[in-house]
């Protein structure tokens, strides 16, 4: 079977690129903003609370859309322990981060290994 790739393939591709953000912690530094990381995350390439929709569309497979719930988890265990208007520093600093640089590596690895391998 030829996978014709995912529909939105830009959206994909902003994806792709919010989650190794996520899951590289030497891109994380004192200019790091995760506010538009959450947006594509959770609005704009995919919802991480509901992410079996986005299949075939910014997602390729059940399990790019389970690992996307995991991350979703961890960052809504990160946010919900953060004061109103949070800083970079502290969600940096938070002890539900490195939960979150798990997820997103973990997912990394998937998503980027499905494009290398789709035909």
């Amino acid at each position: 079977m030829t996978d014709r790739g995912p529909a939105l393939p830009a959206l994909r591709h902003q994806l792709v690129a919010a989650v190794l953000t996520l899951a590289a912690p030497g891109l994380q530094d004192d200019a790091f903003d995760p506010a538009p990381l959450l947006t594509t995350l959770f609005t704009e390439a995919c919802d991480a609370d509901d992410p079996l929709p986005w299949i075939g569309h910014t997602l390729r497979t059940g399990e790019e859309a389970a690992l996307i719930a995991d991350l979703g988890a961890a960052l809504r265990t990160l946010r919900a322990g953060l004061p109103p208007d949070p800083r970079s520093a502290d969600h940096l600093n938070s002890p539900a981060w490195p939960a979150v640089t798990t997820a997103a590596a973990r997912l990394a690895r998937v998503l980027v290994a499905n494009d290398h391998h789709a035909r």
